[in-house]
């Protein structure tokens, strides 16, 4: 089972990391967003704690280019991870098997929602889907090492006690494998004539050299991103939230719900049935992990905006442009205007674009603490 998130709506950690890695930021999304802006000085509500020269290790082996992500990058470049060929080899080995299966999970004997596919590639030594990467659930690939093609297998794991599905967490379930192929290696598909075939490089040579490149940039990326990771997660430990400004909460709680109600529900219909049939949850339960989010948001939120004050951090016109503009394009708005209002409430372009200069100004404070930390590699 894939493990996802039940409400997709988080806010300000998202958006200090940029608009566009929120999911509440895409207008196909199917979320409604909650901009209501109010005056208040976020000091009053923050004791901070350290936040420059904070120290940051990481491991320097996670941003190492090796030759297995190289040759990963150049399987994904040129197609070769959508072109498995049956292996001749019958039995799955723990470790180096890409298996192709149907499945079935059951619950108390009974098949439960989501826990069934057919005709799926499974990566058996990243227990995960060989072909979009997504992890499973803990041992769930387990089930199939050591069965051989054209068998079933049957195999029990337990979902972990904090998975997003309440009628799931912490319960034991049964998979029922069918085993379909092994697959060869995508690496031995990898000549010249099949690069040319498959990709837009004339020779095994060229490609690597340019999947080397990727490689090189991905890491120095996730060499970056890791750092911002950290430094928020030092920031949020070390800052106090003392109090939330008062009815904010509420009013977003509110105004969310009231939102949702008018986007999902049909004539006739209730919000409390289209809750349960879509998230499987009662609106007690959607509303409480609602509450939760909106709090967490607004206290990151008060957090950087505490810094900004500190610091003398304002919002640049010009930079907050440039900003405003790269978030409508990777987001998919003809225009910034269209930003604007999808983040103001009840459409109204001011109040969208005055809680988009928050976040602009929450991000500015971001690279604030970043630019000062202490990074060191080990």
């Amino acid at each position: 089972m894939k493990v996802k998130k039940v409400l997709g709506i988080t806010l300000a950690v998202a958006l200090c990391l940029g608009l566009s890695s929120c999911s509440c930021s895409n207008k196909e999304s199917g979320t409604v967003t909650t901009s209501e802006v109010v005056d208040y000085n976020p000091l009053d509500y923050v004791t901070l704690g350290q936040y420059q020269g904070l120290p940051i290790q990481l491991n320097a082996a996670d941003y190492a280019v090796t030759d297995d992500k190289i040759n990963a990058k150049m399987q994904s470049m040129c197609g070769a991870n959508n072109n498995y060929e049956v292996d001749a080899s019958k039995t799955i080995v723990n470790g180096d098997s890409i298996v192709n299966v149907d499945y079935v999970g059951q619950l108390d004997g009974v098949p439960f929602d989501g826990g069934s596919a057919q005709n799926v590639w499974i990566d058996v030594k990243k227990n995960a889907d060989a072909k979009s990467g997504t992890q499973y659930i803990e041992g769930f690939s387990n089930g199939i090492v050591g069965a051989r093609v054209g068998t079933k297998a049957d195999y029990g794991v337990t979902f972990p006690a904090n998975y997003p599905k309440s009628d799931l967490a912490g319960k034991y379930v049964v998979f029922t494998f069918t085993i379909n192929s092994i697959a060869k290696d995508p690496s031995t598909n990898l000549t010249d004539d099949y690069v040319k075939q498959h990709s837009s490089y004339q020779t095994v040579a060229e490609l690597r050299e340019a999947a080397k490149a990727e490689v090189e940039k991905e890491m120095a990326s996730n060499k970056q991103q890791d750092i911002r990771n950290k430094v928020m997660e030092a920031v949020a430990t070390n800052c106090t939230v003392n109090s939330l400004p008062k009815g904010e909460v509420d009013k977003k709680v509110d105004s969310y719900m009231n939102q949702y109600k008018e986007k999902y529900v049909e004539k006739g219909g209730t919000l409390e049935d289209y809750i349960l049939k879509n998230y499987k949850l009662s609106i007690e339960e959607f509303k409480e992990q609602l509450r939760e989010e909106i709090e967490n948001n607004l206290k990151n939120e008060l957090i950087y905006e505490a810094i900004a004050k500190e610091q003398n951090i304002t919002v640049d016109e010009a930079g907050f442009i440039a900003y405003a503009e790269l978030q409508a394009k990777n987001n998919g708005y003809s225009s910034v205007d269209e930003l604007y209002k999808a983040y103001g409430d009840n459409n109204d372009k001011e109040s969208g674009k005055k809680y988009l200069e928050k976040i602009y100004l929450c991000n500015k404070a971001v690279d604030f603490c970043v630019n000062s930390a202490v990074v060191t590699e080990v």
